[in-house]
C-alpha cells in the first residue's frame, strides 16, 4: 500500500512539474512518435533523486531548445511509475519501457531515441542539455531540418 501511495505521490509531482494535469494515456505505444518526434526517457528510483533534479530542471530552462529539437520527454519513476506528455502510462507499459531498455528501476538513466526509433545516446547520470543538443543537432534528419529552416539552432 505505501508503494502505490508513493507512486501516485510522485506522479502527482510530476505532473505539477510538466504544467499539466495527470490523466491516463491509453494506448501508450513508443513507436507512435518514431518520425515525428525525438524521445528523451529519463528513468529514475524517485523524485529525491539528485540526477532526477538536475535532469528536470535542466530540461524547464531549455524549452525552446527541446520544442525546436521536436524533443518529447518521458519520465519513468520507480518500478511502474510513468508519465508521457504530462499524462500517466499505463503501469505495464512503464514496466516494459524499463525492460526494454534494460534499466533497474534503482538506476538513474536518460536515454535518447532518434526519430528513426534507434537510441543514439545512454547516460547514467544527468544529461546536459548542451550535450543533449548537440548529439541532437549532429544527426542527419536534424541537419536536414536545420537546412530547410524547420528548425533554430
Amino acid at each position: 500500500m505505501f508503494r502505490y501511495v508513493s507512486s501516485l505521490l510522485i506522479l502527482t509531482l510530476i505532473a505539477g512539474m510538466t504544467n499539466s494535469h495527470a490523466q491516463s494515456l491509453d494506448n501508450f505505444d513508443l513507436g507512435d512518435y518514431k518520425w515525428n518526434s525525438r524521445v528523451l526517457v529519463v528513468f529514475s528510483p524517485n523524485t529525491f533523486n539528485a540526477d532526477y533534479r538536475d535532469q528536470t530542471k535542466a530540461l524547464k530552462d531549455s524549452k525552446s531548445g527541446i520544442e525546436d529539437r521536436d524533443l518529447e520527454v518521458f519520465y519513468v519513476l520507480d518500478q511502474s511509475s510513468a508519465l508521457a506528455k504530462g499524462k500517466i502510462i499505463p503501469d505495464d507499459e512503464a514496466a516494459n519501457l524499463r525492460n526494454q531498455f534494460d534499466v533497474p528501476s534503482q538506476n538513474f538513466t536518460t536515454i535518447l531515441i532518434g526519430k528513426d526509433g534507434t537510441e543514439k545516446l545512454r547516460t547514467s547520470d544527468a544529461v546536459s542539455t548542451k550535450k543533449l543538443f548537440e548529439t541532437i543537432d549532429a544527426m542527419p534528419m536534424r541537419k536536414l531540418e536545420m537546412k530547410k529552416g524547420d528548425g533554430s539552432n
